[in-house]
């Protein structure tokens, strides 16, 4: 008759395998965490990589430069009466001046594209306007301001009695954006929506939580 295994002989058996669950485990560990770290440090040499990518990059860098140029005094300015959000004030001047390439600006400092005149100044300028829903150019009178300071203290009094209807209530700025299309304040019919996607784009919304701090 053959002869059942003892207790100490099923022990003996069980150790080995026990021993080889635990290498494993412990080795199964040790090569997740290897591969989480590694994971880690290729996302970070990725975000650096692209973080001096955009730090020197020059197209990157001119539009900080110009959003930081227009966005400072148009928060101080909404600081001071509630009229027009720096958010509007931003994207407009990055549409109707191609973040301050146009001669309009450059030669004018009008980022807006306000025509007529400015303490009697003004320049000539060929700009694309819709008319029976087709797009033509044709030269119009601009106004031309001395800096960018005046030109946005003009365009803040402009668009709130022109194109906001007075309203210093609105604090949303795609309410803001729909009502300056609605009183067409330009003839393109997805004005309203390019300035929506510029203002989400470049993230100017920061801006109008800063100017509404206290």
């Amino acid at each position: 008759m053959k002869q059942q295994p003892t207790n100490s002989e099923r022990s003996n058996l069980w150790y080995p395998l026990i021993a080889f669950l635990i290498v494993a485990s412990v080795f199964l560990a040790l090569f997740g965490t290897y591969k989480i770290r590694q994971h880690i440090n290729y996302q970070r040499m990725i975000a650096a990589q692209k973080k001096f990518e955009e730090e020197n990059n020059p197209v990157l860098k001119h539009e900080r430069k110009f959003i930081k140029q227009v966005a400072q005094p148009s928060v101080q300015l909404y600081r001071q009466d509630h009229k027009v959000l720096p958010s509007i004030v931003i994207a407009q001047a990055i549409l109707e001046s191609n973040w301050g390439k146009s001669k309009l600006y450059t030669e004018a400092n009008n980022p807006f594209g306000i025509k007529g005149t400015y303490n009697g100044n003004y320049i000539i300028y060929e700009t694309g306007e819709y008319i029976n829903h087709k797009h033509i150019t044709e030269k119009g009178q601009f106004r031309k301001y001395p800096n960018l300071q005046a030109a946005i203290e003009d365009h803040n009094q402009a668009l709130y009695d022109k194109f906001l209807n007075r309203n210093d209530n609105i604090t949303d700025y795609r309410e803001e954006a729909k009502l300056l299309q609605k009183n067409t304040y330009a003839t393109d019919p997805d004005y309203a929506k390019k300035l929506i996607r510029v203002i989400k784009a470049h993230d100017l919304e920061k801006y109008d939580q800063e100017a509404m701090q206290k």
